[in-house]
């Protein structure tokens, strides 16, 4: 990695956490400057707009993620690392007060329908989870401990699209109770 790209990835980790909160259009470039310590000018260095710059920045949640790693713990038998996925991020959003959500899952709904850019760098993100989760199941089922009644590939996105529903319904509730409902429900589909 080069000068410039280790700094665009520093700007990003001392900044996304606005966007994450406060949302796309909540969050301007100076806000991301400030954050990140630098010129607003600079910023142009480094993104070609704000737009630019939230493409990156889900592009570098994703890849910074501690628990995506999970998925391929192989100490854990597959279908519990999808399990365990989902129980960390609920640990994590009950930790963050159910404030903030998915930070790729808030900018779909924000911008999706608006920005082209935007709506690839969500669309990857959520494709990229999607395999991952697909994998496991795929090594569920030829090790035997899993006999799919629906085509891998549809279970894995049901998961992922659920998952992204219920965040909308615990952002309202400020409650864990759906997390846990969606869970439950993934162990009875997985587990039993």
């Amino acid at each position: 990695m080069d000068k410039k790209e280790i700094k665009k990835q520093e700007i990003i980790r001392n900044s996304f956490h606005l966007m994450h909160l406060h949302g796309y259009n909540g969050t301007s470039v100076k806000d991301i400057t400030d954050a990140a310590s630098i010129p607003k000018g600079s910023f142009y260095n480094y993104f070609a707009n704000k737009e630019d710059y939230a493409k990156e920045a889900i592009y570098y949640f994703y890849h910074q993620e501690d628990y995506i790693n999970i998925f391929d713990d192989k100490n854990l038998k597959p279908l519990n690392r999808i399990v365990a996925f989902y129980e960390k991020k609920a640990i994590e959003f009950e930790t963050e007060g159910f404030k903030c959500g998915c930070f790729v899952g808030n900018l779909t709904q924000e911008m999706g329908d608006v920005s082209e850019l935007i709506a690839k760098a969500t669309e990857d993100f959520y494709l990229e989870l999607t395999k991952k989760i697909s994998s496991c199941l795929e090594e569920a089922d030829q090790s035997g401990d899993f006999n799919p009644r629906l085509d891998i590939e549809v279970l894995a996105n049901f998961i992922v699209n659920s998952w992204q529903g219920i965040l909308v319904r615990m952002k309202s509730q400020k409650d864990r109770k759906v997390l846990d409902d969606f869970i439950k429900v993934l162990n009875q589909i997985l587990l039993k």
